[in-house]
């Protein structure tokens, strides 16, 4: 169950943030929302604490149309911070299982 969490995180999780940097290019702050809003659950199962911060950062914001100028570096951080979990996470898919 946890490798299909992180398989799904994998595929799913960059279409997100690239169609956030698109709505961060277009100035469309409200349709960051639901992208964050689907990126959430999966940030969340696996625990990654900074990127659930951001993501809900953008979530709120986007929503609510305030802190509009702090939108693009939470967009950039996200990216960021899922290039670094993902060579951790695709390490931890490709190790060989243990025998019980």
């Amino acid at each position: 169950m946890i490798n299909n969490i992180i398989s799904l995180f994998i595929q799913q999780v960059p279409d997100y943030i690239n169609e956030m940097e698109e709505c961060v290019r277009k100035n469309e702050p409200l349709s960051l929302h639901p992208l964050a809003h689907k990126a959430k659950s999966s940030i969340s199962m696996l625990g990654i604490k900074d990127m659930e911060t951001d993501i809900l950062q953008i979530e709120q914001d986007s929503k609510h149309l305030r802190n509009l100028d702090r939108l693009p570096s939470l967009v950039a951080n996200v990216k960021q911070n899922y290039s670094f979990v993902f060579v951790q996470l695709k390490e931890y898919l490709e190790r060989p299982a243990l025998s019980a």
